[in-house]
């Protein structure tokens, strides 16, 4: 059961991590949504690329709500996605929170567009500090 006093994103989080098939559609959507997404994967080991999709969402909302003991968590994402490491360039986040969005669709039971919003104003902190250091 999750809890009544979390906010409307991690409640959200947790509904979609609830049937345990939320990463795996999100990596499916995000690898279909262009060949350069999917040849940055070519080599992954999924099931540890998946726990650390779970662990990254929730830094990133914390960061979102200003928690600032998570920045130098989103600062080392940022430098791993960079240009000198994983090579992320900056459009790709885009495909990335679109495929993140259509997940939460498909496995939070009580999507709305504002619940869609509200992830996406969510993740935009982040992704714009990822940005910054590419």
């Amino acid at each position: 059961m999750i809890p009544d006093n979390l906010d409307p994103v991690t409640a959200s989080y947790h509904r979609c991590m609830h049937g345990g098939e939320f990463v795996d559609s999100f990596y499916e959507t995000f690898m279909a949504s262009s060949p350069e997404v999917a040849s940055k994967f070519r080599h992954t080991d999924f099931p540890h690329q998946k726990l650390m999709l779970r662990e990254s969402l929730l830094v990133m909302i914390m960061f979102s709500q200003g928690q600032s003991r998570v920045r130098e968590e989103v600062e080392q994402l940022a430098v791993r996605h960079d240009r000198d490491h994983l090579d992320i360039p900056p459009p790709m986040y885009e495909l990335w929170i679109d495929a993140l969005c259509s997940a939460v669709e498909q496995h939070d039971p009580k999507f709305t567009p504002e619940v869609e919003q509200q992830w996406r104003d969510a993740m935009q902190p982040g992704i714009d500090l990822m940005k910054s250091h590419y």
